[in-house]
């Protein structure tokens, strides 16, 4: 004659909060072992590109000729470009100018967001995302004011490199501007993804 299997021990109610907190804690410390994982290699990948571009070189001469016609090549400034109409043409001058700096990936990334949320001279409503150009990207204007000419700036980041293209125009056609600001930034963007290759 045989007996009936008994049930099987029950575990004591330590050892059961123990198990319990291990399954819920597990997945987070996963989570945040993948998250220093990718902090880390964020802070020691310095990025694709590892000096100042030419930033004259970014735009090309037939785009400056479309959107500025009457400027004669670029001014080479501190890792920045100008390209401007001759003065005496007043009220019907315009202008581009570019800037573009290298940094950490994880600085690009964070001195996007900052110029981003940063609206001291810009409208507090316009800033809308770009897609196409470069990793990230976003489009503004400049705050409007009477007798002032409107001005379009895309800032972009590709990998570890940030750059701004502000398009001024002497009228008010923010449509024009913003399409001549897109079509130098988008340019610069293809120009460094090139480079890289």
């Amino acid at each position: 004659m045989t007996t009936p299997p008994g049930r099987p021990a029950r575990r004591p109610p330590r050892e059961r909060a123990t198990l319990i907190a291990l399954v819920l804690i597990a997945p987070l410390l996963a989570a945040g072992l993948a998250l220093a994982a990718w902090k880390h290699w964020q802070r020691t990948h310095p990025g694709d590109f590892a000096a100042e571009p030419h930033s004259c070189e970014l735009v090309s001469p037939q785009t400056v000729h479309r959107l500025v016609p009457t400027s004669y090549g670029g001014r080479d400034g501190d890792g920045s470009c100008s390209w401007s109409a001759p003065r005496e043409e007043g009220p019907n001058r315009a202008s581009v100018f570019l800037r573009a700096f290298v940094v950490t990936e994880e600085l690009a990334a964070e001195d996007l967001r900052e110029d981003r949320a940063n609206t001291l001279g810009w409208e507090k409503t316009t800033p809308t995302e770009v897609t196409g150009i470069g990793d990230q990207a976003f489009v503004r204007f400049r705050s409007s004011a009477p007798e002032r000419p409107v001005a379009a700036q895309v800032c972009f980041r590709l990998s570890n490199m940030v750059v701004n293209v502000t398009y001024t125009r002497a009228d008010t056609d923010r449509e024009a501007a913003r399409a001549g600001a897109l079509d130098a930034a988008r340019e610069a963007a293809d120009h460094l993804k090139a480079s890289v290759r």
